[in-house]
């Protein structure tokens, strides 16, 4: 308090040539109409300003949780494309019931750490098995594939990004309808490569590139890249493709993680096939 009364008696000049001053301009908006009209449209354009500049500020801070909802938001419309069921037909005394069976579901993530420029890359995300994440699911973002969750704990999982070495997914081309395998080769996380696809369909640059629904762990049409570059293969009859990457995995934030219902039916049946050419 002390420091108080010798800062305001130090200071107390300042103070009373503002408040003079206040009064001064208060007195000639009054009196005078044509300065009070300039003194009102000067003192509207600095509260003007200074409540749009609260207002970005505000909208920062809040800007956080308004991407949280549109990501929540965003994994509830992706549930209810086609893509994410499957149409059952049961046919019976000439009675026809559709059906239609959720084959899909999305769990939203948020990366909290990744790698970009290793030959093996990964993604660690903010879900795990309390949040009904499982192993060998696939993972998306908005613009792409990000990959597969390879480890899982109780609060995280780790993604073996598109990135790796070791990723095989198996994708089409929108136009052609061909399909070939996409793989990475360490060069640049903005690019990947497209092998296996037969060089007797012709491809253009710009083609897309989507998923082609084959793998268990994505749906069908899910958007990958599109075609930058490539050249035919005369010994193997195939191209090397070279795609653009829609996904800028660099600044990867927000993430979708795919249940699929049928994963353990399919597997059972792939199971089967296998212990069948074994004996």
């Amino acid at each position: 308090m002390y420091n108080l009364f010798r800062f305001l008696k130090r200071y107390y000049y300042v103070f009373l040539f503002l408040l003079l001053e206040g009064i001064s301009v208060y007195l000639i908006s009054c009196n005078q109409s044509k300065q009070g009209s300039r003194i009102v449209f000067v003192a509207n354009n600095i509260s003007g300003s200074f409540y749009n500049i609260t207002g970005s500020i505000s909208s920062y801070f809040y800007l956080k949780s308004t991407n949280e909802s549109l990501v929540k938001e965003n994994a509830r419309l992706r549930q209810m494309v086609n893509s994410s069921y499957v149409k059952t037909v049961n046919a019976t005394h000439e009675q026809t019931d559709t059906v239609y069976k959720q084959r899909f579901s999305f769990i939203d993530a948020k990366v909290i750490s990744k790698s970009v420029n290793r030959r093996n890359n990964f993604f660690m995300l903010d879900k795990g098995t309390s949040s009904g994440v499982e192993k060998d699911m696939g993972v998306i973002a908005p613009n792409g594939v990000v990959g597969v969750v390879v480890k899982t704990t109780s609060n995280f999982s780790l993604v073996m990004s598109v990135l790796h070495q070791d990723s095989k997914l198996n994708v089409r081309n929108e136009r052609t309808k061909t399909t070939g395998t996409l793989v990475w080769n360490g060069r640049t996380y903005s690019l990947g490569q497209i092998v296996d696809m037969p060089s007797s369909i012709p491809v253009k640059k710009g083609d897309t590139i989507v998923t082609s629904g084959f793998s268990r762990d994505f749906p069908e049409g899910i958007m990958i890249g599109c075609i930058k570059d490539f050249t035919k293969d005369g010994g193997t009859g195939f191209y090397k493709i070279d795609i653009q990457f829609f996904t800028d995995y660099n600044k990867l934030e927000y993430v979708y993680i795919i249940k699929n219902f049928f994963r353990m039916e399919q597997d059972e049946l792939l199971n089967n096939v296998k212990e069948g050419e074994e004996k």
